[in-house]
Protein backbone atom coordinates (compact mmCIF):
# COMPACT_ATOMS: atom_id res chain seq x y z
CA UNK A 1 0.00 0.00 0.00
CA UNK A 2 3.01 2.38 0.93
CA UNK A 3 4.51 1.67 -1.86
CA UNK A 4 1.84 2.03 -4.61
CA UNK A 5 1.41 5.23 -2.47
CA UNK A 6 5.08 6.36 -3.28
CA UNK A 7 4.91 5.37 -6.88
CA UNK A 8 1.36 7.66 -7.05
CA UNK A 9 3.08 10.55 -5.25
CA UNK A 10 6.52 10.48 -7.15
CA UNK A 11 4.60 10.16 -10.47
CA UNK A 12 2.43 13.40 -9.45
CA UNK A 13 5.64 15.42 -8.64
CA UNK A 14 7.02 14.38 -11.60
CA UNK A 15 4.48 15.47 -14.09
CA UNK A 16 3.79 18.83 -12.11
CA UNK A 17 7.28 19.74 -12.74
CA UNK A 18 7.74 18.54 -16.25
CA UNK A 19 4.16 20.25 -17.33
CA UNK A 20 5.06 23.14 -15.40
CA UNK A 21 9.11 23.51 -16.77
CA UNK A 22 7.62 22.84 -20.33
CA UNK A 23 4.79 25.92 -20.09
CA UNK A 24 7.79 28.13 -18.43
CA UNK A 25 10.11 27.56 -21.01
CA UNK A 26 7.64 28.15 -23.71
CA UNK A 27 6.04 31.18 -22.42
CA UNK A 28 9.51 32.64 -20.74
CA UNK A 29 11.92 31.86 -23.53
CA UNK A 30 10.23 31.06 -26.68
CA UNK A 31 8.20 34.01 -25.54
CA UNK A 32 4.71 32.26 -26.45
CA UNK A 33 1.74 34.59 -25.31
CA UNK A 34 -0.19 33.34 -21.90
CA UNK A 35 -3.29 35.28 -23.29
CA UNK A 36 -5.13 34.96 -26.40
CA UNK A 37 -6.13 38.08 -28.46
CA UNK A 38 -2.68 39.38 -28.91
CA UNK A 39 -2.54 43.14 -30.27
CA UNK A 40 -0.56 41.49 -33.62
CA UNK A 41 -2.07 39.03 -35.41
CA UNK A 42 0.33 36.54 -38.11
CA UNK A 43 -1.32 34.48 -41.02
CA UNK A 44 0.17 31.48 -42.25
CA UNK A 45 -0.60 30.41 -45.57
CA UNK A 46 -0.24 26.63 -46.51
CA UNK A 47 -0.12 25.28 -49.89
CA UNK A 48 -0.01 21.22 -50.72
CA UNK A 49 0.45 20.50 -54.40
CA UNK A 50 -0.54 16.54 -54.93
CA UNK A 51 0.26 14.92 -58.17
CA UNK A 52 0.70 10.90 -59.26
CA UNK A 53 4.51 10.84 -60.79
CA UNK A 54 4.60 8.70 -64.19
CA UNK A 55 7.33 5.98 -63.51
CA UNK A 56 10.73 6.78 -64.65
CA UNK A 57 10.00 10.14 -65.75
CA UNK A 58 12.22 13.44 -64.51
CA UNK A 59 9.60 15.77 -62.54
CA UNK A 60 9.38 19.26 -63.05
CA UNK A 61 6.68 21.28 -61.10
CA UNK A 62 6.02 25.36 -61.38
CA UNK A 63 4.11 27.04 -59.02
CA UNK A 64 3.18 30.65 -58.61
CA UNK A 65 3.96 32.06 -55.24
CA UNK A 66 3.17 35.90 -54.09
CA UNK A 67 5.67 38.83 -53.97
CA UNK A 68 4.17 40.57 -51.09
CA UNK A 69 3.49 44.40 -50.96
CA UNK A 70 1.44 47.10 -49.57
CA UNK A 71 0.45 46.43 -46.15
CA UNK A 72 1.54 43.00 -45.78
CA UNK A 73 4.78 42.06 -44.65
CA UNK A 74 6.74 38.49 -44.68
CA UNK A 75 7.73 36.91 -41.78
CA UNK A 76 9.10 34.03 -43.43
CA UNK A 77 8.39 31.04 -46.19
CA UNK A 78 9.75 27.79 -46.63
CA UNK A 79 9.44 24.89 -48.86
CA UNK A 80 8.77 21.34 -47.66
CA UNK A 81 9.36 18.42 -49.77
CA UNK A 82 11.55 14.98 -49.84
CA UNK A 83 14.04 15.00 -52.12
CA UNK A 84 13.36 17.61 -54.77
CA UNK A 85 15.63 20.26 -55.68
CA UNK A 86 13.79 23.92 -54.89
CA UNK A 87 14.82 27.43 -56.89
CA UNK A 88 12.43 30.67 -57.13
CA UNK A 89 12.63 32.85 -60.41
CA UNK A 90 10.94 36.07 -60.97
CA UNK A 91 8.14 35.81 -63.01
CA UNK A 92 7.04 39.28 -63.88
CA UNK A 93 5.03 40.75 -60.87
CA UNK A 94 5.19 37.67 -58.96
CA UNK A 95 7.79 35.05 -58.11
CA UNK A 96 7.61 31.09 -59.02
CA UNK A 97 9.12 27.88 -57.25
CA UNK A 98 10.12 25.31 -59.43
CA UNK A 99 10.69 21.64 -57.61
CA UNK A 100 12.70 18.86 -59.35
CA UNK A 101 13.58 15.63 -59.57
CA UNK A 102 14.57 12.92 -61.62
CA UNK A 103 12.44 10.47 -60.49
CA UNK A 104 9.57 9.88 -58.56
CA UNK A 105 7.12 7.31 -58.32
CA UNK A 106 3.84 6.70 -56.62
CA UNK A 107 1.81 9.84 -54.94
CA UNK A 108 3.76 12.88 -54.21
CA UNK A 109 2.91 15.72 -51.85
CA UNK A 110 4.67 19.53 -52.19
CA UNK A 111 4.12 22.06 -49.68
CA UNK A 112 4.81 25.75 -49.75
CA UNK A 113 4.00 28.02 -46.27
CA UNK A 114 4.47 31.72 -46.23
CA UNK A 115 3.94 33.60 -43.05
CA UNK A 116 2.90 37.13 -42.82
CA UNK A 117 1.76 40.04 -40.84
CA UNK A 118 -0.02 42.95 -41.80
CA UNK A 119 1.94 44.96 -38.62
CA UNK A 120 5.47 43.83 -38.35
CA UNK A 121 8.38 44.87 -40.86
CA UNK A 122 8.27 47.32 -43.26
CA UNK A 123 6.35 46.36 -46.49
CA UNK A 124 7.65 47.24 -50.07
CA UNK A 125 5.99 49.87 -52.21
CA UNK A 126 3.30 48.73 -54.41
CA UNK A 127 5.01 48.66 -57.99
CA UNK A 128 4.19 51.60 -59.97
CA UNK A 129 1.22 51.67 -62.66
CA UNK A 130 2.46 50.97 -66.66
CA UNK A 131 3.59 54.12 -68.58
CA UNK A 132 0.62 53.82 -71.08
CA UNK A 133 -1.90 51.38 -71.34
CA UNK A 134 -2.43 49.58 -74.89
CA UNK A 135 -6.04 49.12 -75.31
CA UNK A 136 -6.79 45.49 -76.56
CA UNK A 137 -7.68 45.00 -80.30
CA UNK A 138 -11.64 43.92 -80.72
CA UNK A 139 -13.13 43.13 -83.75
CA UNK A 140 -16.80 42.93 -84.49
CA UNK A 141 -19.34 42.91 -82.04
CA UNK A 142 -16.91 42.74 -79.22
CA UNK A 143 -16.01 46.17 -80.03
CA UNK A 144 -19.26 47.46 -80.58
CA UNK A 145 -20.54 46.21 -77.04
CA UNK A 146 -17.31 47.49 -75.52
CA UNK A 147 -17.61 50.94 -77.05
CA UNK A 148 -21.32 51.14 -76.24
CA UNK A 149 -20.28 50.04 -72.59
CA UNK A 150 -17.90 52.75 -71.89
CA UNK A 151 -20.27 55.62 -73.09
CA UNK A 152 -22.87 54.63 -70.80
CA UNK A 153 -20.17 53.80 -67.90
CA UNK A 154 -18.87 57.64 -68.52
CA UNK A 155 -22.11 59.43 -68.00
CA UNK A 156 -22.07 57.37 -64.63
CA UNK A 157 -19.00 57.99 -63.01
CA UNK A 158 -16.69 60.58 -61.65
CA UNK A 159 -13.42 59.09 -61.20
CA UNK A 160 -11.41 55.50 -61.42
CA UNK A 161 -13.06 53.92 -58.62
CA UNK A 162 -16.38 54.62 -59.66
CA UNK A 163 -15.50 53.80 -63.19
CA UNK A 164 -14.85 50.35 -62.21
CA UNK A 165 -17.90 50.10 -59.75
CA UNK A 166 -19.97 50.60 -62.46
CA UNK A 167 -18.40 48.45 -65.32
CA UNK A 168 -18.92 45.24 -63.08
CA UNK A 169 -22.04 45.86 -62.40
CA UNK A 170 -22.79 46.55 -66.17
CA UNK A 171 -21.02 43.48 -66.99
CA UNK A 172 -23.02 41.15 -63.81
CA UNK A 173 -26.69 42.46 -65.96
CA UNK A 174 -27.72 39.44 -67.52
CA UNK A 175 -30.17 41.20 -69.45
CA UNK A 176 -27.78 43.66 -70.89
CA UNK A 177 -26.63 42.42 -74.52
CA UNK A 178 -23.41 43.84 -74.71
CA UNK A 179 -22.43 42.06 -71.25
CA UNK A 180 -23.28 38.70 -72.61
CA UNK A 181 -21.61 39.65 -75.61
CA UNK A 182 -18.02 40.17 -73.22
CA UNK A 183 -18.98 37.85 -70.61
CA UNK A 184 -20.25 34.68 -72.84
CA UNK A 185 -22.56 32.38 -71.92
CA UNK A 186 -20.66 31.45 -68.16
CA UNK A 187 -21.21 34.34 -66.17
CA UNK A 188 -18.85 32.95 -63.50
CA UNK A 189 -16.40 35.05 -61.83
CA UNK A 190 -13.67 35.10 -63.44
CA UNK A 191 -15.39 35.77 -66.54
CA UNK A 192 -16.64 38.53 -65.30
CA UNK A 193 -13.14 40.01 -64.24
CA UNK A 194 -11.88 39.10 -67.85
CA UNK A 195 -14.37 40.82 -69.53
CA UNK A 196 -14.03 43.94 -67.00
CA UNK A 197 -10.30 44.19 -67.36
CA UNK A 198 -10.74 44.50 -71.11
CA UNK A 199 -13.16 47.35 -70.64
CA UNK A 200 -10.96 49.26 -68.14
CA UNK A 201 -8.00 48.56 -70.53
CA UNK A 202 -10.13 50.07 -73.40
CA UNK A 203 -10.47 53.03 -71.06
CA UNK A 204 -6.72 53.46 -71.01
CA UNK A 205 -6.97 52.40 -67.34
CA UNK A 206 -4.31 50.18 -66.13
CA UNK A 207 -6.46 47.00 -64.98
CA UNK A 208 -5.67 43.26 -64.38
CA UNK A 209 -7.27 40.26 -63.36
CA UNK A 210 -5.57 39.27 -60.02
CA UNK A 211 -6.04 35.76 -57.75
CA UNK A 212 -6.54 36.64 -54.23
CA UNK A 213 -6.64 34.50 -51.22
CA UNK A 214 -9.18 35.87 -48.32
CA UNK A 215 -7.67 36.35 -44.74
CA UNK A 216 -9.28 34.22 -43.12
CA UNK A 217 -9.18 31.03 -40.96
CA UNK A 218 -10.10 28.28 -42.99
CA UNK A 219 -8.52 24.18 -43.28
CA UNK A 220 -9.56 24.66 -46.98
CA UNK A 221 -9.86 28.14 -49.06
CA UNK A 222 -9.66 28.34 -52.38
CA UNK A 223 -8.06 31.67 -55.06
CA UNK A 224 -10.93 34.26 -55.79
CA UNK A 225 -10.30 35.95 -59.13
CA UNK A 226 -10.10 39.76 -58.54
CA UNK A 227 -10.26 42.64 -60.57
CA UNK A 228 -7.37 45.14 -60.09
CA UNK A 229 -7.51 48.83 -61.25
CA UNK A 230 -4.98 51.39 -60.61
CA UNK A 231 -6.39 54.83 -59.67
CA UNK A 232 -2.89 56.91 -59.62
CA UNK A 233 -2.49 56.52 -56.16
CA UNK A 234 -2.29 52.79 -55.95
CA UNK A 235 -3.93 49.15 -56.90
CA UNK A 236 -7.52 48.90 -56.11
CA UNK A 237 -9.25 45.58 -56.06
CA UNK A 238 -12.85 44.61 -56.58
CA UNK A 239 -14.95 41.56 -56.15
CA UNK A 240 -16.33 40.77 -59.70
CA UNK A 241 -19.52 39.60 -58.91
CA UNK A 242 -21.23 42.62 -56.41
CA UNK A 243 -18.65 44.92 -57.29
CA UNK A 244 -17.28 46.28 -53.72
CA UNK A 245 -13.67 47.34 -52.76
CA UNK A 246 -11.81 45.47 -50.90
CA UNK A 247 -9.71 46.23 -47.76
CA UNK A 248 -5.55 44.76 -48.91
CA UNK A 249 -5.51 43.69 -44.80
CA UNK A 250 -8.24 41.14 -45.57
CA UNK A 251 -7.07 39.16 -49.09
CA UNK A 252 -3.55 38.24 -50.33
CA UNK A 253 -2.87 38.68 -54.02
CA UNK A 254 -1.44 35.19 -54.87
CA UNK A 255 -0.81 36.19 -59.21
CA UNK A 256 -2.20 37.97 -61.62
CA UNK A 257 -2.79 37.10 -65.21
CA UNK A 258 -4.81 33.93 -67.23
CA UNK A 259 -1.60 32.31 -66.22
CA UNK A 260 -2.09 28.96 -64.55
CA UNK A 261 -1.04 28.59 -61.10
CA UNK A 262 0.59 25.08 -61.13
CA UNK A 263 2.33 23.19 -63.72
CA UNK A 264 3.17 19.65 -63.65
CA UNK A 265 6.45 18.04 -66.05
CA UNK A 266 6.36 14.35 -65.86
CA UNK A 267 2.77 13.81 -63.58
CA UNK A 268 -0.72 13.85 -63.91
CA UNK A 269 -3.60 14.53 -61.58
CA UNK A 270 -2.15 17.57 -59.99
CA UNK A 271 -4.41 19.83 -57.56
CA UNK A 272 -3.46 22.53 -55.17
CA UNK A 273 -5.41 23.00 -51.89
CA UNK A 274 -4.85 26.21 -49.45
CA UNK A 275 -5.17 26.31 -46.29
CA UNK A 276 -5.27 29.80 -43.74
CA UNK A 277 -4.86 30.00 -39.96
CA UNK A 278 -4.55 32.79 -37.29
CA UNK A 279 -2.31 32.99 -34.40
CA UNK A 280 -0.26 34.91 -31.97
CA UNK A 281 2.59 36.94 -34.04
CA UNK A 282 4.79 35.64 -30.96
CA UNK A 283 4.73 32.43 -31.05
CA UNK A 284 4.56 31.49 -35.05
CA UNK A 285 7.33 34.73 -35.80
CA UNK A 286 9.78 33.55 -33.43
CA UNK A 287 9.13 29.63 -34.16
CA UNK A 288 9.72 30.31 -38.05
CA UNK A 289 13.12 32.61 -36.81
CA UNK A 290 13.96 29.27 -34.47
CA UNK A 291 13.67 26.61 -36.80
CA UNK A 292 15.41 28.21 -39.64
CA UNK A 293 18.17 28.60 -38.00
CA UNK A 294 17.54 25.13 -35.99
CA UNK A 295 18.35 27.25 -32.55
CA UNK A 296 15.63 25.18 -31.00
CA UNK A 297 14.44 21.27 -31.36
CA UNK A 298 11.71 22.17 -29.30
CA UNK A 299 9.94 24.10 -32.44
CA UNK A 300 10.90 21.13 -34.55
CA UNK A 301 8.87 18.68 -32.73
CA UNK A 302 6.21 20.44 -31.35
CA UNK A 303 2.81 20.87 -33.02
CA UNK A 304 3.72 24.35 -34.94
CA UNK A 305 5.67 22.46 -37.27
CA UNK A 306 2.72 20.34 -38.53
CA UNK A 307 0.71 20.53 -41.32
CA UNK A 308 -2.40 23.41 -40.71
CA UNK A 309 -4.69 21.14 -41.06
CA UNK A 310 -3.39 18.16 -38.72
CA UNK A 311 -2.85 20.89 -36.47
CA UNK A 312 -6.35 22.15 -36.36
CA UNK A 313 -7.19 18.97 -35.87
CA UNK A 314 -5.09 18.65 -32.76
CA UNK A 315 -6.94 21.39 -31.60
CA UNK A 316 -10.09 20.07 -31.01
CA UNK A 317 -8.66 17.06 -29.51
CA UNK A 318 -6.55 18.63 -27.38
CA UNK A 319 -9.88 20.25 -25.28
CA UNK A 320 -11.02 16.57 -24.52
CA UNK A 321 -8.83 15.69 -22.38
CA UNK A 322 -9.97 19.31 -20.41
CA UNK A 323 -13.79 18.31 -20.52
CA UNK A 324 -12.90 14.61 -19.42
CA UNK A 325 -11.12 16.50 -16.67
CA UNK A 326 -14.54 18.41 -15.58
CA UNK A 327 -16.80 15.48 -15.66
CA UNK A 328 -14.09 13.34 -13.59
CA UNK A 329 -14.24 16.42 -10.60
CA UNK A 330 -17.96 16.01 -11.05
CA UNK A 331 -18.35 12.35 -10.91
CA UNK A 332 -15.60 12.41 -8.00
CA UNK A 333 -15.85 15.09 -6.06
CA UNK A 334 -19.81 16.35 -6.34
CA UNK A 335 -21.24 12.89 -6.63
CA UNK A 336 -23.10 13.46 -9.90
CA UNK A 337 -23.84 10.22 -11.35
CA UNK A 338 -23.37 9.89 -15.78
CA UNK A 339 -23.71 7.48 -18.03
CA UNK A 340 -19.97 6.67 -18.25
CA UNK A 341 -17.05 9.22 -18.56
CA UNK A 342 -16.61 9.68 -22.01
CA UNK A 343 -19.99 9.61 -23.32
CA UNK A 344 -20.45 13.09 -21.59
CA UNK A 345 -17.41 14.67 -22.90
CA UNK A 346 -18.03 13.10 -26.57
CA UNK A 347 -21.60 14.82 -26.35
CA UNK A 348 -19.86 17.83 -25.46
CA UNK A 349 -17.89 17.94 -28.21
CA UNK A 350 -20.86 17.86 -30.74
CA UNK A 351 -21.95 20.45 -28.67
CA UNK A 352 -19.32 22.77 -30.16
CA UNK A 353 -20.72 22.56 -33.65
CA UNK A 354 -24.48 22.35 -32.70
CA UNK A 355 -24.48 24.92 -29.56
CA UNK A 356 -25.59 24.27 -26.37
CA UNK A 357 -29.36 24.58 -26.70
CA UNK A 358 -29.95 23.08 -29.63
CA UNK A 359 -27.74 20.27 -28.42
CA UNK A 360 -29.99 19.40 -25.14
CA UNK A 361 -32.56 19.40 -27.20
CA UNK A 362 -31.70 17.14 -30.07
CA UNK A 363 -29.85 15.01 -27.69
CA UNK A 364 -33.15 14.71 -25.59
CA UNK A 365 -35.02 13.89 -28.45
CA UNK A 366 -32.63 11.19 -29.71
CA UNK A 367 -32.82 9.37 -26.27
CA UNK A 368 -36.57 9.77 -26.45
CA UNK A 369 -36.53 7.80 -29.76
CA UNK A 370 -34.12 5.56 -29.08
CA UNK A 371 -36.17 4.39 -25.40
CA UNK A 372 -39.25 4.12 -27.27
CA UNK A 373 -37.51 1.78 -29.35
CA UNK A 374 -35.52 -0.10 -26.89
CA UNK A 375 -38.73 -0.80 -24.81
CA UNK A 376 -40.40 -2.45 -27.93
CA UNK A 377 -37.47 -4.84 -28.69
CA UNK A 378 -37.64 -5.84 -24.71
CA UNK A 379 -40.43 -8.26 -25.82
CA UNK A 380 -38.35 -9.98 -28.84
CA UNK A 381 -35.56 -11.20 -26.00
CA UNK A 382 -32.86 -10.44 -28.44
CA UNK A 383 -29.15 -11.06 -27.50
CA UNK A 384 -27.36 -7.87 -26.05
CA UNK A 385 -24.93 -7.68 -29.30
CA UNK A 386 -27.95 -8.08 -31.51
CA UNK A 387 -29.71 -5.27 -29.78
CA UNK A 388 -27.20 -3.43 -29.51
CA UNK A 389 -27.06 -3.43 -33.72
CA UNK A 390 -30.51 -3.27 -33.76
CA UNK A 391 -30.20 -0.19 -31.64
CA UNK A 392 -27.23 1.81 -33.55
CA UNK A 393 -29.09 1.46 -37.27
CA UNK A 394 -31.87 2.80 -35.47
CA UNK A 395 -30.33 5.70 -33.62
CA UNK A 396 -28.78 6.23 -37.28
CA UNK A 397 -32.43 6.07 -39.11
CA UNK A 398 -33.89 8.73 -36.52
CA UNK A 399 -30.41 11.19 -37.24
CA UNK A 400 -31.15 11.33 -40.88
CA UNK A 401 -35.12 11.53 -40.01
CA UNK A 402 -34.53 14.67 -38.00
CA UNK A 403 -32.06 16.19 -40.04
CA UNK A 404 -34.83 15.96 -42.79
CA UNK A 405 -37.78 17.01 -41.16
CA UNK A 406 -35.93 19.95 -39.76
CA UNK A 407 -34.61 20.76 -43.37
CA UNK A 408 -38.22 20.54 -44.58
CA UNK A 409 -39.08 22.54 -41.88
CA UNK A 410 -36.25 25.14 -42.15
CA UNK A 411 -34.50 24.86 -39.00
CA UNK A 412 -31.05 24.23 -40.05
CA UNK A 413 -29.68 23.73 -36.42
CA UNK A 414 -31.39 20.32 -36.71
CA UNK A 415 -29.10 19.20 -39.65
CA UNK A 416 -26.59 19.09 -37.00
CA UNK A 417 -27.53 16.17 -35.12
CA UNK A 418 -25.63 14.45 -37.26
CA UNK A 419 -22.41 15.31 -35.26
CA UNK A 420 -23.31 13.33 -32.63
CA UNK A 421 -21.17 9.86 -32.30
CA UNK A 422 -24.26 7.57 -32.66
CA UNK A 423 -22.29 4.48 -31.44
CA UNK A 424 -22.57 6.46 -27.75
CA UNK A 425 -25.59 7.45 -28.33
CA UNK A 426 -26.63 3.83 -28.72
CA UNK A 427 -24.77 2.45 -25.79
CA UNK A 428 -26.32 5.59 -23.65
CA UNK A 429 -30.01 4.12 -24.46
CA UNK A 430 -29.01 0.85 -23.67
CA UNK A 431 -27.38 2.09 -20.44
CA UNK A 432 -30.48 4.26 -19.83
CA UNK A 433 -32.93 1.15 -20.58
CA UNK A 434 -31.11 -0.74 -18.14
CA UNK A 435 -30.90 1.51 -15.06
CA UNK A 436 -34.98 2.40 -15.57
CA UNK A 437 -35.35 -1.47 -15.04
CA UNK A 438 -33.08 -2.26 -12.06
CA UNK A 439 -33.58 1.03 -10.50
CA UNK A 440 -36.33 3.07 -11.64
CA UNK A 441 -37.86 4.97 -13.86
CA UNK A 442 -37.18 8.49 -11.66
CA UNK A 443 -33.32 7.03 -10.77
CA UNK A 444 -32.62 7.00 -14.78
CA UNK A 445 -33.92 10.33 -15.48
CA UNK A 446 -32.33 11.13 -12.51
CA UNK A 447 -28.68 10.19 -14.03
CA UNK A 448 -29.60 11.32 -17.69
CA UNK A 449 -29.95 14.68 -16.58
CA UNK A 450 -27.11 14.23 -14.46
CA UNK A 451 -24.79 13.26 -17.65
CA UNK A 452 -26.72 16.21 -19.82
CA UNK A 453 -25.67 18.71 -16.85
CA UNK A 454 -21.82 17.17 -17.07
CA UNK A 455 -21.62 17.63 -21.18
CA UNK A 456 -22.79 21.15 -20.97
CA UNK A 457 -20.03 22.38 -18.09
CA UNK A 458 -17.45 20.35 -20.22
CA UNK A 459 -18.73 22.22 -23.04
CA UNK A 460 -18.19 25.47 -21.35
CA UNK A 461 -15.16 25.14 -20.45
CA UNK A 462 -14.45 23.65 -24.11
CA UNK A 463 -15.06 26.73 -25.79
CA UNK A 464 -13.90 28.98 -23.33
CA UNK A 465 -11.52 31.06 -25.43
CA UNK A 466 -8.74 30.91 -22.70
CA UNK A 467 -8.43 27.39 -22.28
CA UNK A 468 -8.34 26.14 -25.78
CA UNK A 469 -5.61 29.01 -26.05
CA UNK A 470 -3.72 27.63 -23.09
CA UNK A 471 -4.18 23.77 -24.12
CA UNK A 472 -3.37 23.88 -27.43
CA UNK A 473 -0.27 26.71 -27.31
CA UNK A 474 1.21 24.78 -23.91
CA UNK A 475 1.14 20.82 -24.28
CA UNK A 476 2.64 20.73 -21.05
CA UNK A 477 -0.78 21.86 -19.19
CA UNK A 478 -2.24 18.47 -20.44
CA UNK A 479 0.68 16.32 -18.24
CA UNK A 480 -0.47 19.34 -15.17
CA UNK A 481 -4.30 17.93 -16.17
CA UNK A 482 -3.27 14.38 -15.50
CA UNK A 483 -1.02 14.75 -12.39
CA UNK A 484 -4.46 16.37 -10.69
CA UNK A 485 -6.66 13.59 -12.28
CA UNK A 486 -4.34 11.14 -10.41
CA UNK A 487 -4.51 13.01 -6.98
CA UNK A 488 -8.84 12.78 -8.30
CA UNK A 489 -8.23 8.95 -8.68
CA UNK A 490 -6.93 8.40 -4.93
CA UNK A 491 -9.31 10.56 -3.54
CA UNK A 492 -11.35 8.33 -0.57
CA UNK A 493 -13.42 10.80 1.16
CA UNK A 494 -17.02 12.02 1.42
CA UNK A 495 -18.71 13.73 -2.06
CA UNK A 496 -20.54 16.42 -1.95
CA UNK A 497 -23.95 14.49 -3.10
CA UNK A 498 -23.36 12.36 0.09
CA UNK A 499 -23.15 15.02 2.41
CA UNK A 500 -26.40 16.44 2.19
CA UNK A 501 -28.12 13.06 1.25
CA UNK A 502 -26.33 11.80 4.83
CA UNK A 503 -26.76 14.72 6.99
CA UNK A 504 -29.61 13.73 9.19
CA UNK A 505 -27.23 11.12 10.63
CA UNK A 506 -24.52 13.04 11.21
CA UNK A 507 -27.56 15.37 13.18
CA UNK A 508 -28.06 11.92 15.01
CA UNK A 509 -24.73 11.39 15.79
Amino acid sequence: MRSSRAALTTLVILLLVVGTGMTIYQAGFLGLPLKPGTEEDLWTIEARIGFRARSGRPILATFQIPELRGNLAEIGESFVSRNYGVSVEPSGAHRKVLWSIRRATGEQALYYRLALSPRIGVAPPDPPPPQSVTPPELEGAEQVAVGTLLDAIRRQSANIRTFTAETIHRLNDRDDDNARVLVGRDPAALAIARAAVVVLRSARIPAHVAHALPLRPAARVDPEPLVASHNGDGWAYYEPVTGGRLDPDDVLVWWQGDGPLLAVEGGSGASVTFSVTEEPVASLALADELGNRRASRWIQFSLLSLPLQTRQLYQVLFVLPVGVGIIVLLRVFVGIETFGTFMPALIALAFRETELLWGIVLFGLLLLIGMSIRAALDHLKLLLVSRLAVMLTIVVLAMAGISVVSHRLGIERGLSVALFPMVIIAMTIERMSITWEERGGPRALLVAAGSLFAAALAYLAMTEPTIVHVVVTFPGTLLILVALLLLAGSYRGYRLMELVRFRELARRT
